[in-house]
């Protein structure tokens, strides 16, 4: 009896033994796929922060390209306003031609606020002489 008593404790040991296994087996799959899912995720974000550091490269030469035009579009500027200055300064026809009054369309076109909108464009257009839609049929 005492031998039947070790053969199934030592039956019950074996399968509590194989029991654990299997359970180690499946979590070690399963710490396994969680790591692989993790190295993706962390090369995705890798290949998200390069994509983001040469995009942030890409603009800042851009914008270092366009700061060198616009102060070339300064210095033009500049140099062509002394230029019609000092125009002015040397000839008598120029300076009267600069000094004389600008006509009452000049004037009035200057006294307008900027359009900066389709909105306040539209409110500026007289409602009178509205043009007909696009597409329609023009009455004569």
């Amino acid at each position: 009896m005492e031998l039947i008593v070790k053969s199934v404790m030592a039956a019950l040991f074996v399968a509590v033994l194989g029991l654990v296994i299997v359970i180690q087996r499946g979590s070690l799959k399963a710490a396994q796929e969680r790591i692989e899912h993790a190295e993706q995720a962390t090369r995705d974000r890798d290949d998200t922060i390069k994509a983001l550091t040469d995009a942030a490269a890409r603009n800042k030469a851009a914008a270092a390209k366009m700061q060198l035009a616009r102060d070339s579009i300064a210095a033009t500027l500049t140099e062509r306003e002394n230029h019609i200055e000092s125009l002015q300064h040397e000839n008598a026809t120029i300076r009267s031609w600069a000094d004389a009054p600008l006509p009452d369309a000049i004037v009035r076109l200057r006294e307008r606020p900027a359009a900066t909108g389709a909105g306040a464009y539209a409110q500026r257009l007289p409602s009178s002489d509205a043009l007909p839609a696009a597409g329609g049929v023009a009455q004569d």
